[in-house]
């Protein structure tokens, strides 16, 4: 058999390289795979304010620093994209063109928000497009911004920026919001109070601007007529979904498809765990997914030390 590491870590964001931080420095032989960039949905936020530590940073800045801990640390990083993990006393970790083994996995997959599918979308994102309200939401203050959305997130999302932004647009395709009662009241008292209008069977057409988000063209789905909106951000608020479907049963996951764990970020399979957003945690957040990291690594590193080859 080839190398054998203590842990394999699938992901490269926050939560994975928190990973690999605390189980290196409790001894444990490391191995990160990454299927495309550092720092995973982090990397792309254009400022972070609520991260302690620091007043406004960068999401690059924030997870180049972290990956140069990681570095220096000795962690091995290869990029490669996992296709498939074999369960049994050693796991092993597929890729195209190389299989790895180890003691035990930690799943740091991500999640990945649904977008709107527009020109510009991903090249103004965290330039006027940000895909959590309660992240980038007080760069908005007393401005104009629209949230995406019918459900319970987006009728969240703009209770919130209410309070924060001038103004907020929804921007829903159907003829009523589906969210839950308590969230639609938070709502409505926004449209009471002039700060939310509500534009139903609308649905997003365009992004106006270039190097940042000036407005949003959308189409009425009954009469076809088209709106032009002048704003400063959109705040998508159509879902996430983890990338678990590769997984093939591997691990429980929940009918929304994120990875099921207890407390100690343990799937149904021992020696296999998951941290950050793919799991079923209550809150995606950055400051989250580096505790769960550090849970899960913890966790990992006990069970890893049971497992022993003769």
């Amino acid at each position: 058999m080839d190398k054998l590491y203590d842990i394999i870590i699938v992901g490269q964001g926050i939560a994975g390289m928190t990973a690999a931080i605390y189980a290196r420095r409790a001894g444990a032989d490391v191995l990160i795979l990454e299927k495309g960039a550092v720092g995973g949905q982090a990397a792309l936020t254009y400022e972070i304010g609520n991260y302690p530590g620091f007043k406004s940073i960068s999401g690059i800045e924030l997870v180049t620093t972290i990956q140069q801990q990681v570095l220096s640390l000795g962690v091995e990083i290869r990029y490669a994209k996992v296709l498939e993990i074999q369960d049994g006393y050693i796991k092993t970790v597929k890729t195209k063109n190389t299989t790895y083994h180890c003691k035990a996995v930690i799943l740091c997959l991500g999640a990945t928000p649904r977008q709107m599918g527009l020109n510009k979308e991903e090249s103004l994102s965290g330039r006027g497009i940000s895909y959590c309200a309660v992240c980038d939401g007080a760069f908005y203050r007393n401005k104009v911004v629209a949230v995406v959305g019918r459900g319970n997130v987006a009728a969240d999302d703009a209770s919130y920026l209410s309070h924060i932004a001038k103004k907020v647009y929804v921007i829903n395709r159907r003829d009523e919001m589906k969210a839950q009662e308590i969230l639609l009241d938070r709502v409505y008292d926004g449209v009471k109070q002039g700060k939310i209008e509500i534009l139903n069977n609308c649905e997003p057409k365009e992004i106006l601007g270039q190097d940042k988000v000036e407005g949003l063209v959308v189409q009425n789905t009954k009469t076809n007529e088209m709106k032009n909106i002048e704003l400063d951000g959109i705040f998508v608020a159509a879902g996430r979904f983890a990338d678990t479907e590769w997984l093939n049963g591997l691990v429980k996951i929940d009918d929304r498809g994120y990875i099921i764990v207890d407390d100690h970020k343990r799937t149904n399979v021992e020696g296999i765990y998951a941290a950050g957003d793919c799991t079923n945690t209550v809150l995606r957040q950055l400051v989250t997914a580096s505790a769960d990291g550090a849970i899960a690594a913890t966790s990992a590193y006990e069970y890893a030390k049971t497992v022993v080859i003769e």
